[in-house]
């Protein structure tokens, strides 16, 4: 009996799920200080969650909420450099009302608090 090697197809994602995973980020940070499900976000795209959640990590190879979330706190880095809001400003722009759970999720992407980083910043 022959047996056949087993296929491990990499290709490139299709543009259809560049569209799909650009056009859910471009969204998310458009509307940065909102919190979105998988759910609401796949229906809005008109495609199943696991198909969403699919192509944004072949594009992004990253989880969706995890990209989010590290590109928000990028967001937040530049606004702590360029303005003087305050970090709850920051904070409640990108969707935290809570300035410790938005320096929790700053410090896991930039392993310092917002306030450790402004002011390294502007020394």
């Amino acid at each position: 009996m022959k047996q056949t090697p087993t296929s491990h197809k990499t290709t490139e994602p299709t543009p259809a799920e560049q569209q799909l995973a650009k056009s859910t980020f471009s969204f998310c940070m458009e509307h940065k200080q909102e919190h979105f499900t998988i759910s609401f976000l796949a229906a809005r795209a008109g495609v199943s969650p696991t198909k969403l959640k699919l192509a944004y990590r072949r594009i992004y190879a990253a989880p969706l909420f995890a990209h989010i979330r590290k590109e928000k706190m990028l967001w937040a880095a530049h606004e702590l450099e360029i303005t003087n809001l305050r970090v709850i400003d920051i904070a409640e722009a990108c969707g935290y009302d809570n300035a410790s759970k938005f320096s929790a999720a700053f410090c896991s992407v930039l392993d310092c608090t917002p306030t450790e980083y402004r002011r390294v910043r502007l020394e």
